[in-house]
């Protein structure tokens, strides 16, 4: 099953700059991921305990503790506190096989190498090009619209 955290993450961060200023509830921002209030709070807290965020208790005020330009898709990956890399090997193979034996050795260096360039272009994408990116989408289905 797909984990869609990081994805939900990122559009947190984007929704709270493209609404900045304006009051912004746990309900409405959980209303754009089509989740519950709570989730919300809890991805908010993520954010917050990885320095990315800073909230207040009782307060709908959240502030990016750094610019945009600064916090990367990666430092949110790792906000995400995954468990796994992204690909993980089934070890739990036929030790009695030739093949359960040495495969999963083989395919965890491609694992490996796979996790790194992930995350190596995770690093290169920032929150700020995905708020300008978003932005022009936005515009672009406002003015399809208006026509």
């Amino acid at each position: 099953m797909a984990n869609t955290r990081l994805s939900d993450l990122l559009q947190i961060l984007v929704y709270l700059k493209i609404h900045e200023g304006e009051k912004l509830t746990s309900s409405r921002i959980a209303a754009s991921l089509k989740t519950n209030p709570s989730l919300v709070r809890q991805m908010i807290g993520q954010l917050s305990r990885a320095g990315l965020l800073q909230t207040q208790r009782g307060s709908t005020q959240i502030h990016f503790t750094r610019p945009l330009t600064e916090i990367t898709a990666l430092d949110v990956y790792r906000a995400s506190e995954p468990a796994h890399d992204l690909l993980v090997v089934d070890q739990n193979t036929a030790q009695s096989c030739s093949v359960g034996v040495a495969f999963p050795n083989v395919l965890a260096g491609h694992f490996q190498e796979i996790q790194a360039s992930v995350e190596a272009q995770l690093a290169q994408l920032t929150v700020a090009q995905l708020v300008a990116e978003t932005a022009a989408d936005i515009a672009a289905h406002v003015a399809e619209e208006a026509q």
